[in-house]
């Protein structure tokens, strides 16, 4: 079964949890994590390869904390999965790994199609269409 990893997982719940803060009042990551009851070491990873893609930025400081600095408007899912996973891939050989089966597999095309639909799908997914508005 195709699943969505933990970290792809904790990444998107944390880009939602930035998408509710600024960069004047930004969010604290050891928060997040008590919060959340997320590993805040894993948080930190995440954040950072978040902070890698240019999607968030942080401030350090007594008030410091991660923010987004993309719209959150035009962040996708699949933008948010390959900052935390590498390139999008239903299996190894749409990774850029080269398999061994290449010439000889039976299942490319229909793999091939799955991976170029699912990566449609991700790739139009904007996160900001899916947060719950909050009063």
């Amino acid at each position: 079964m195709i699943s969505i990893n933990r970290q792809s997982d904790y990444a998107i719940q944390l880009v939602v949890a930035l998408s509710k803060v600024t960069k004047e009042a930004p969010l604290s990551l050891k928060k997040f994590s008590t919060d959340s009851n997320i590993s805040f070491l894993f948080l930190q990873r995440i954040a950072r390869s978040l902070k890698n893609a240019k999607l968030i930025d942080s401030s350090r400081g007594m008030y410091g904390g991660y923010f987004l600095i993309k719209n959150i408007k035009k962040i996708t899912v699949k933008e948010v999965m390959e900052a935390v996973e590498g390139p999008f891939g239903v299996i190894a050989c749409f990774r850029g790994h080269v398999c061994p089966r290449a010439k000889t597999c039976t299942a490319k095309q229909v793999l091939n199609s799955l991976n170029l639909q699912l990566d449609k799908i991700l790739s139009n997914m904007v996160i900001a269409d899916y947060i719950v508005k909050t009063k």
